[in-house]
């Protein structure tokens, strides 16, 4: 009796494929969205100057605080991808529960 995994047969069930295309998208479509919005405030600075030098309050613009506002939004990306990654593994560990060393055992005897 082998304890070990048939990866291969994992990676073609129908929920791993699923699986790896939510999680393709999510992967690739959180930098692009970051991206957008850090190439929004070089426009903005650029072609939104009044926008970007109006005070809101004290001595601070607009542009100061949209550029501070980089870091909130990167933070949020991080705790947004620590929960979407844990959602994620526990899938990985249902798929492997499912077809992993125990139906291989349930074969053999």
């Amino acid at each position: 009796m082998s304890k070990s995994i048939a990866f291969e047969k994992i990676e073609k069930t129908e929920e791993f494929q699923d699986l790896k295309r939510r999680k393709y998208r999510f992967i690739f479509t959180v930098p692009v969205l970051f991206l957008i919005y850090y190439l929004l405030f070089i426009v903005m600075s650029a072609y939104a100057k009044p926008l970007m030098s109006s005070i809101v309050f004290g001595n601070f613009t607009f542009g100061y605080l949209f550029g501070i506002s980089y870091y909130v939004v990167i933070w949020a990306l991080a705790f947004i991808y620590v929960f979407k990654a844990k959602s994620y593994d526990r899938q990985v560990d249902d798929i492997i529960a499912k077809y992993g060393p125990k139906e291989e055992q349930e074969k053999g005897a």
